[in-house]
């Protein structure tokens, strides 16, 4: 009889992510297709919040307690740090491992480079306190380095990664860095689970209207990645969706997939509103805004209206593909190379975020994908369901280290049993 694991999902900042919010939505499908019965939980810093926006789910959300910035080995750190010295302490409470089967990782991002090339192994070390403990600890869906940049920071993420139990890899340029440090065998291709949320709702391919729609996304993450102030950003962001307007008649619908007024840093609604109001009076029409906060299957209600989206954010991007829109990715990272290899096969619609800024660049990649919008569009009907099917890839692994951790348990219990047997 199959067991029905305790399994913990942790690695967020919260669901007002619409891309996190696909993740735990779609994990869960994943899960329950091999454990129907499993008790998923996921450790949140907002859990009243989460418990809104993951209306409809059974995961089970409990509070992820924060780290206490003035412990004694906090204020350590940073006096080691001003001594240029690099020390990253846990900063998860050990409390959250109990009668814990697996722990997934599910921040796609947390093992890839920030804006100034940095990477935290605060979030790491608590995977090393759970395989200590003799409990799997899995990244899932990820994305990792590259971290060649910084020789230090890439052997400590090499001698990491090796002690995982197994890395769920959702595009090519990681599972090709992983095998350039050696990392292979733990590695298991996959596709995002963003792909299996909401598969009912598709884009039909047919065009009734004369102008066509553009979803756009784009994010003030994206920008901090280019060599531009948010403020020189907006203004060029501005100027090229206005000649995109002139060149091609398009309706342009700003679409936000992240939305926190408590954060203007990663706040796409905030900033997409900036980017409206730096649209010049005479395209300001042809340009607008959603406002709503609908969540991931709310944005891809949007999406799937589009003809054609162009997104900065990976899950927007996600979402838009699934639904079977053609979508062009601006690319902060070497994910999103990575991504549009997997979905059409060639890296021919992906445009780096400085490149935005280029109007006739933009222009002539927006017409030509127009151009070829019913083929994409057919490839993406055929393309999608094997997608949606490698979602589901990373469970026999994982079914199989659980497997071997029960068995081990059972053994152990026999064996302390036997030893009482023989005692009395």
């Amino acid at each position: 009889m199959t067991q029905s694991p305790r399994i913990l999902l942790i690695g967020i900042s919260g669901v007002y992510n619409y891309g996190c919010e696909a993740i735990v939505r779609g994990t869960e499908v994943i899960l329950r297709r091999a454990y129907p019965n499993a008790e998923i939980v996921y450790a949140s810093r907002r859990p009243s919040d989460d418990q809104r926006r993951l209306a409809g789910s059974q995961v089970t959300i409990i509070q992820r307690p924060k780290h206490n910035r003035y412990s004694i080995k906090n204020a350590c750190r940073k006096l080691a740090s001003f001594g240029g010295v690099r020390w990253q302490i846990r900063i998860d409470s050990l409390r959250l491992l109990r009668k814990v089967d697996a722990v997934l990782s599910i921040g796609g991002d947390l093992y890839t480079p920030g804006p100034l090339g940095d990477c935290s192994l605060a979030f790491p070390k608590f995977g090393d306190a759970a395989r200590r403990r003799g409990i799997p600890y899995v990244l899932w869906s990820a994305s990792v380095g590259p971290f060649s940049h910084d020789a230090d920071l890439e052997n400590a993420f090499r001698k990491h990664l090796n002690r995982l139990t197994l890395i769920t890899a959702r595009e090519s340029t990681t599972i090709d860095y992983l095998a350039s440090q050696g990392i292979a065998e733990k590695v298991v291709p996959c596709a995002d689970p963003a792909y299996v949320v909401a598969r009912d709702i598709r884009a039909d391919g047919s065009r009734s209207r004369e102008r066509p729609t553009i979803g756009v996304n784009l994010s003030p993450l994206a920008t901090r990645f280019s060599a531009r102030s948010a403020e020189e950003a907006i203004r060029e962001q501005a100027r090229s969706l206005e000649s995109l307007v002139q060149a091609t008649g398009a309706t342009i619908v700003l679409i936000p997939h992240v939305v926190c007024d408590f954060d203007p840093n990663d706040d796409d609604l905030a900033y997409l509103r900036r980017l409206k109001e730096a649209i010049a009076p005479e395209c300001q029409d042809a340009v607008v805004l959603r406002h709503s906060d609908g969540g991931f299957v709310g944005a891809k209600r949007d999406l799937a209206r589009c003809d054609l989206v162009i997104a900065a954010r990976m899950h927007c991007a996600i979402n838009a593909l699934a639904a079977r829109v053609p979508t062009l990715l601006v690319a902060y990272s070497r994910k999103a190379v990575g991504m549009a290899q997997y979905v059409y096969g060639n890296g021919e619609w992906v445009l780096p975020i400085d490149q935005f800024a280029n109007e006739q660049v933009l222009i002539d990649k927006v017409r030509s994908m127009l151009s070829q919008r019913a083929g994409l569009h057919t490839a993406l009907n055929a393309r999608i369901p094997q997608i949606q099917q490698d979602a589901f890839r990373p469970l026999e692994r994982l079914t199989a280290e659980l497997a071997a951790v029960w068995a081990a348990e059972s053994r152990r219990g026999r064996r302390a049993k036997q030893l009482v047997s023989e005692k009395d």
